[in-house]
Parts: C-alpha cells; structure tokens; sequence
C-alpha cells in the first residue's frame, strides 16, 4: 500500500488556489486576492473530489496540478451547480467571476453522455469519490471542447502515480488513506476506462430515442432505448405510465436489448395505453461557462478555468392496444318448417360480445338450399347452393349486442318438386373489424 507523505509547508510563497491546491475546508471563508484579474471575485466553491500536491501546485510544478471532482460554487450564476474545470493549470471557479456572457452551449455527444449517466450529486464516499475522479479525467482529456491548457494533458493514472496527495484535503481525511489507496484509485481507473468505452459505444451523434410497444402474444410492454445508430443504450432509468392494465413494475433501466414488462390486462377484452419516459438523458451537448477574464491578456495559473456542466433532456415513448371482441352469433328463423309454397322466410341475428357503438363492416347473411335434411357443419359444404345474400347495416349497441332481421326471402312455387324435400339455411357472418374478430354462424 502507498503511504502518504507528510510534506512541510513552504515559507515565503504567495498561495494561489489553482486547480489542484489546497482545498479550502469552509465555504464561508472569504477568499483570497489570487492576482489582478481575480481580486474582485468573492465566494469559494465546494468540492467533491480531492487534491493534489500543495507543493509543486503553489511552485508552478507540472507533476499534478489538476484536481479530480466537481465544483460546487456557493455564489454567483453558478450558485449551487456541479461544474466542471476544462483547462489543466489555472484556478479553480469562483462564483463571481462568470456571468451569463460567457455562456455557450458546445456539442460534445460523449462527453455529454458521461456527465448524463454518471454525474450526480455525491458523499464523500470512496465510491462516489472514485465516480468523480473519472469523470474529471474525462472533462480534462475531451477533445470535443476547447481547452486553456498551461499543463501537458496526461491520464489519471500518470497524474496519480508515485507522487502523493494532499492529506490535507477534508474530503482524503473523511475517507482515510487506506481506503484512497485501496479503493478509490484503483475504482477511478476502472470507472474511466468504463466511461469511455461506453461514451464511444453508446453516445452516437448525442441524440436518442425511446420506444415501446405492446406484445399482446406475451401481455407485455416491450420498451427500448437506442441512440442516433439504432443501438441499445443500457443504463438510464426510465418509468411507465400504463392505463387499462397493471405493469409488474413502472420503474425500469434500459438494457442492451430491449425489456419487457408484464402486464396484467384490467379487462377481458384489453384497452390498453402505455407511455415510457426517460428523464436526465443527455442532450448532445455541454454547457460551458468562460470566466470574465477569459479573454484577458497573458493568462496564467491566477486565472480562472472554463467550466461545464451537463446538460438533461428527457424522451418520451408510447404504444396502446385495442383488444378484439369476439362476437357470438346465434338466429332464429321465421318458420321453421314449410308446408305450402310459395311462402316467404326471414331470419332474426342476434350478436353478443361485439364492441360497442362499433359498426360492424361487410357483415352478411348467406342463404344457401340442400336437397333433403341439413347436416350442421362449421363451414358449408361445396355441393351447397347459394340462392341469396343479405347485406344488412349492423351497428353494436352499448351494451355489446344488436339484433337485426334480413329482408323476406321469396321461395316460389316450384322451389321444391312435388314428393321431394328440401331445406334452406341462413349463415350470418363478417370478416374482422377494427375491434371486433370474424364471426360467423355454423352452416
């Protein structure tokens, strides 16, 4: 394990607070005249990660004077936002040194994905430390925004690597050595690396969209998140709005593939809407804030970092699904047996189950003839002679029923020789409708 190393002060040397000083640990403390260019600014930021060596910071070195975390400005436009430092060398924000002037909106897709999914407000954890360390390794080292540099850009591992770190920060005491060492070094190379390659799988020109549909086979809501290329995105949290079921759950993070989410349908014929919404995605782009000496002449480490901070969009999503209705047919004839032609016959329908107030399109009542006795069957048989078609206008009521009545069928005189028997039958039926399934009556 790497022991810290207590370091002595150094006499006689103006301190600066550049981004990778000594931490101050209150801020209510007033800060610092840092130089000409700075002298008016007033307020001290808070911070969530740690630092570096006071030393070689104060001195000029080059070793390590960049800090890993984010700021939290306790006055200014920035008050209270997590903002991140882009120019390796100069100081610290301090809140009153920006206003909205030197505020742009800067397209970075991965970068923006990273601060998206994995900036968040912390403790100071050794977890949540490590979460911070990477992100700021990322913020230093994009080359999708602009930098002020006065340090050569190295990686966190070069940066942390053998030199040691300020146990004076508040935030390394509260965590204690062991753990740094431990934990939170090794945590923040691995989160970086996964940050990264995730921010080139996944970030896409910045723009995503969410899907879902209803799978009515497996009663679920299949919901997918994908980027600007079609590919899953995995990790954002999304929620479920559902009306005529109920979801097994309505909080759901996006996967690789896609995920499904059982529904248990409220109704026996389904009405179903589902809607998915995912919040803090990312917009495609960083917010950056340059400070009112941004443009000042001859820059140096008294002058104030650029900073960025995310930005959040949200995507919305949904499907709904109309369950068929399954219609029950059943009639009754006018007469059931004829004994003196010629003679006239209609048939009553009656329909059950069917969707109401839906009009039920190119329903029909077939009439067919057969010599003898008719043998009931599902369909009718080929040898079956179509003598009519009836075309009624069928409407469902309220209630999921209707009957209607076809016109009189004529059957003359010599429909049937004498001495013989024959017999009609009448096959009311329609083929699927918007919410209503095929129907019809047995032959």
């Amino acid at each position: 394990m790497r022991q810290l190393r207590r370091r002595l002060p150094v006499v006689g040397t103006a301190i600066a607070l550049i981004a990778g000083s000594t931490l101050l640990s209150s801020p209510a403390m007033a800060a610092p005249e840092l130089g000409p260019q700075l002298s008016a600014y007033e307020g001290e930021p808070d911070f969530t990660g740690v630092t570096t060596n006071p030393e070689t910071d104060n001195q000029g070195g080059v070793d390590n004077a960049t800090m890993y975390g984010a700021y939290i400005p306790s006055s200014g436009v920035l008050s209270g936002n997590r903002v991140w430092c882009i120019d390796r060398g100069l100081n610290q924000p301090m809140g009153n040194g920006y206003d909205e002037s030197g505020r742009s909106s800067v397209e970075a897709p991965e970068l923006a994905y990273i601060l998206a999914k994995w900036d968040e407000p912390r403790d100071d954890q050794a977890d949540q430390m490590a979460h911070d360390m990477a992100i700021g390794e990322h913020v230093h080292s994009s080359d999708e925004i602009d930098h002020r540099d006065i340090l050569e850009d190295r990686s966190l591992q070069e940066v942390t690597d053998g030199i040691g770190w300020n146990e004076d920060s508040q935030n390394l005491k509260d965590i204690g050595a062991d753990a740094f060492y431990d934990d939170v070094l090794p945590d923040a190379y691995d989160l970086s690396a996964l940050m990264g390659d995730e921010a080139a799988k996944y970030a896409g020109d910045g723009t995503y969209k969410a899907e879902v549909t209803i799978d009515e086979d497996s009663s679920a809501a299949v919901v997918s998140l994908v980027n600007s290329e079609g590919v899953s995105v995995p990790g954002f949290h999304g929620e479920l709005t559902v009306d005529g079921a109920k979801p097994e759950t309505t909080e759901i993070t996006s996967d690789t593939s896609s995920v499904e989410v059982p529904l248990d349908f409220t109704d026996d014929v389904p009405d179903v809407s589902v809607s998915v919404t995912f919040s803090g995605m990312p917009t495609g782009s960083v917010t950056q804030w340059n400070p009112k000496d941004f443009d000042a002449d001859g820059y140096d480490r008294a002058s104030l970092q650029a900073v960025v901070e995310g930005q959040e969009t949200t995507v919305q999503a949904s499907d709904s699904y109309q369950g068929l209705y399954t219609p029950k047919v059943s009639s009754q004839v006018s007469v059931e047996e004829i004994t003196e032609l010629p003679a006239k016959v209609t048939d009553k329908v009656r329909l059950e189950h069917c969707a109401p107030g839906e009009t039920i399109e190119d329903a029909k009542v077939e009439v067919y003839a057969e010599d003898g006795t008719i043998s009931q069957s599902k369909t009718a048989p080929e040898d079956a002679e179509l003598i009519e078609t009836f075309t009624p206008d069928v409407t469902c009521e309220e209630d999921g029923t209707v009957d209607f009545k076809t016109d009189e069928l004529t059957l003359d005189a010599d429909f049937v020789k004498p001495g013989e028997e024959k017999s009609v039958t009448f096959v009311a039926s329609a083929p699927a409708s918007e919410s209503n399934e095929a129907f019809s009556h047995d032959y």
